[in-house]
């Protein structure tokens, strides 16, 4: 069994109010380049198909196409789940026709229970749920985690599993010890919604999708591809591309293929007045790359962004450089006490983002700082 294993592809995705989808087409074209060289018997794809519950007509149409490249032109099964991202309803439209051309979507937690046969292997597709939907269908109130609710979902699976076929879960949710990045929103707080790593032990191979990192789960079966291209500068020096999975019940071969980018991400950290020098622009291929600028020696300059981008058009971020703290400094800044929480928020708003708040931001800001207070009185 050999198969591509790839995952958050997030169609109509932004990195700070700049549109990702043409480096979105470019990087998934290169990913079909990379089917076509391969002779495969399937693909897998674990979700997060769109950024958004209502994605763009442009997301749509660009995910459509991309899908009938793989499925239609290469010929190629589909097996696919939905993610946190997606809008079940709307990513199941045509569902009932899909499977007529060999693409096999899920988008409900039942959807798991029934088994999809290819060859030698059995494939479970388990789309993201939340702990309530398990808590609902086995009408068992002790399903409140994430870690109880998919253990209650596999333990189910286990009483009919054929161990002597391979089998293959397809999940979309966050194993515990995984390393997530600053592009995964919404991940929760604390440990409720990892899944301990031991639910999954019968299965041949576990392809997962939720997290960006392909390296944020060190297990040798069960594996994160990783998103095709990086959607925060936290993920700048990570590799991206996607899992060529090789499989039998006897021998197991995992490849990380990369994807060629259109684009490189990164993280400047200078003085200002270093960054316009020849030398150090012809380290980077300023006119295309993404940069996220942390400048020292700001001082005395006034909306440095306009002279930036002169040189850095993509530059997406600008921070002032963090000032190291004198370490013979042990009491509190007087000054930092007598401010208001509004005052505090204005003047970290200004270090960071060399500008003020606008009077919506104060609005907003004295509105959520008000409610909060009334609730600490309650």
């Amino acid at each position: 069994m050999k198969f591509i294993h790839t995952a958050d592809w997030h169609i109509g995705r932004k990195l700070q109010q700049v549109d990702l989808l043409d480096d979105q087409e470019f990087v998934l074209n290169n990913l079909i380049e990379e089917i076509k060289e391969q002779d495969l018997d399937f693909i897998i794809i674990a979700g997060d198909l769109y950024d958004r519950s209502v994605p763009s007509r442009e997301a749509t149409t660009l995910l459509q196409e991309l899908l009938i490249k793989i499925n239609i032109e290469c010929d190629l099964p589909i097996f696919a789940i939905s993610g946190n991202h997606d809008s079940r309803e709307r990513l199941a439209v045509g569902q009932a026709w899909f499977s007529k051309h060999n693409f096999y979507l899920a988008t409900q937690l039942e959807d798991v229970f029934h088994k999809f046969q290819y060859k030698d292997a059995d494939i479970y597709l388990l789309p993201y749920f939340e702990p309530y939907e398990a808590k609902v269908y086995f009408e068992d109130d002790k399903l409140t985690t994430h870690h109880t609710a998919t253990k209650r979902v596999i333990d189910e699976i286990y009483k009919n599993i054929d161990e002597s076929r391979i089998n293959i879960l397809v999940a979309h949710t966050f194993v515990a010890g995984a390393d997530p990045t600053d592009s995964e929103r919404e991940i929760s707080i604390g440990t409720v919604e990892n899944v301990g790593v031991n639910v999954f032990e019968k299965f041949d191979y576990v392809a997962l999708g939720h997290l960006h990192n392909p390296n944020a789960l060190n297990e040798e079966r069960i594996k994160y591809s990783g998103s095709p291209l990086a959607y925060s500068f936290s993920e700048s020096n990570q590799q991206k591309g996607v899992r060529l999975i090789e499989l039998t019940k006897e021998n197991f071969d995992d490849r990380f293929i990369p994807i060629k980018q259109k684009r490189k991400m990164h993280n400047i950290v200078a003085d200002y007045d270093e960054i316009f020098s020849k030398e150090y622009r012809e380290k980077f291929d300023t006119e295309n790359d993404y940069f996220s600028m942390e400048l020292g020696k700001l001082e005395g300059v006034t909306d440095p962004m306009p002279r930036i981008k002169e040189f850095y058009p993509n530059t997406l971020l600008l921070k002032s450089k963090a000032k190291r703290l004198d370490s013979s400094k042990n009491s509190v800044n007087k000054e930092m006490l007598k401010k208001n929480p509004l005052e505090l928020i204005e003047s970290f708003y200004e270090e960071q983002v060399l500008d003020t708040l606008t009077s919506t931001q104060r609005e907003v800001l004295e509105q959520i700082i008000g409610e909060v207070e009334q609730d600490e009185t309650n």
